[in-house]
């Protein structure tokens, strides 16, 4: 007698399908929903080839090893994150700061194109489609140098050039002059706040405030919202 509830079947997952033709995409995806349902450690490349529904030595023909199809995932979604997240910094300016912010946060939360995964077994798949890249890569990075540095190369230090070049930009608009270690400090700032945003939604159950993360990234750049800016004027 079997009393034990069997499995679900992962569910078919189209994330680095829809900007890369043939095999490549495919793996990275079938990738993906192998490591959200499972976590990176406990995928097999034997799952990942039958999730493509290939073999598993076909899929060694593309790959040589899990590792190499992580990095892969690192390198390719990373690119695709930074460049819209950068194109969102490239956009605020003091006129339309508040909106635009708004907008960051809302491209952050539905994972860029707005794609879903479902939750797996442990609950690693649970964001959108690139939030699920992102989760499973900031539960793998951790414990590889490899992945690290990819990271690293591909979303941290891109993200912080764009915020870099934001601050400065701002903050001529609003007359302030900072010392290049103030900048350096509030990228910091800047990013651990936004990210941080997200990461403690974990640890609360009631609904997110985009408003009370705005304020607050303002108050910290010293940075005055339109409307305030446009009263003081009056």
């Amino acid at each position: 007698m079997m009393c034990a509830k069997g499995r679900a079947a992962l569910t078919p997952f189209r994330y680095f399908s829809d900007f890369i033709e043939g095999r490549r995409g495919e793996i990275l995806d079938a990738a993906l929903a192998v490591f959200g349902d499972k976590g990176y450690e406990s995928g097999t490349m034997r799952e990942i080839a039958a999730q493509v529904g290939v073999s598993e030595p076909a899929i060694y023909r593309h790959y040589e090893s899990k590792e190499a199809i992580l990095t892969d995932i690192v390198a390719t979604a990373g690119d695709r994150i930074t460049g819209e997240m950068r194109k969102g910094l490239a956009a605020v300016s003091r006129d339309n700061i508040v909106e635009r912010l708004h907008d960051l946060i809302e491209l952050r939360r539905r994972g860029v194109d707005g794609k879903e995964i479902s939750a797996g077994a442990n609950g690693v798949g649970s964001q959108g489609g690139a939030g699920g890249v992102m989760h499973i890569l900031f539960h793998a990075a951790p414990h590889n140098e490899t992945f690290t540095i990819a990271m690293r190369v591909h979303i941290g230090r891109p993200m912080v050039e764009g915020v870099s070049e934001l601050i400065p930009r701002i903050d001529k608009s609003y007359g302030i002059e900072r010392a290049p270690a103030e900048v350096e400090s509030l990228v910091r700032v800047f990013m651990s706040l936004f990210a941080g945003y997200f990461t403690t939604q974990l640890l609360f159950d009631h609904q997110p405030n985009d408003d009370a993360i705005v304020c607050a990234l303002l108050a910290i750049m010293g940075w005055e919202p339109p409307m305030a800016v446009a009263s003081d004027a009056t």
